[in-house]
């Protein structure tokens, strides 16, 4: 902080012994060391301070651009939303004019041509109401689904594959398929004497 040497420091020090005595020298150093102290810690909190109104800025300023990055974003996003709307508009709008064109000459057509009339046995031959019942004839439908291994097969390949790989746990029974459980052994069955 000041640049005094050692030398200068045993003048200052000697000077002090001097002039305040050996009583009070002690107590005039603790209260300078304490003055130095609150000094040093006001600095160092003055700094703090001005560090983190920079940061403040700093992190205001991107704030702001990023803000800004947020809006124009939104205003293209909704110009392109505006767009796309006003195009589905202008498709549905013709849309709905060539389905107003195609009922016009449906329409025309309809007019034009003769109607004709269809007869009870028309529409029995169409639907198959009017031909005999035929004999109940068995066909075979195409299956929708195969059939696959069943549940202890494909155990039975895990418990083969993990074999092949070494991995603990392959403990199935061939025959049955499932998983062999082992008794646990106890310690001992004679009850505790306590003395």
């Amino acid at each position: 902080m000041f640049d005094f040497g050692f030398s200068e420091m045993l003048v200052v020090a000697v000077i002090a012994l001097v002039v305040l005595g050996p009583e009070r020298l002690p107590v005039v150093a603790r209260t300078a060391g304490e003055w130095i102290g609150k000094a040093q810690r006001f600095v160092a909190q003055v700094k703090s301070d001005i560090d983190r109104e920079t940061q403040l800025s700093e992190l205001k300023q991107l704030k702001d651009e990023a803000q800004s990055m947020v809006d124009s974003l939104q205003k293209d996003v909704q110009a392109a939303a505006d767009e796309m709307q006003s195009s589905v508009k202008d498709v549905a709008d013709e849309a709905a004019e060539a389905g107003a064109e195609i009922e016009k000459s449906a329409e025309s057509i309809a007019s034009t041509a003769a109607p004709r009339t269809t007869s009870a046995d028309d529409v029995a031959n169409i639907y198959g109401w009017g031909t005999p019942a035929p004999a109940y004839e068995s066909k075979a439908f195409d299956r929708r689904y195969h059939t696959g291994p069943s549940v202890d097969e494909l155990a039975l390949e895990i418990d083969r594959l993990r074999r092949e790989l070494g991995m603990k746990g392959a403990h199935f029974d061939s025959t049955i398929g499932r998983r062999r459980d082992y008794a646990v052994r106890t310690r001992s069955n004679r009850p505790r004497i306590y003395r």
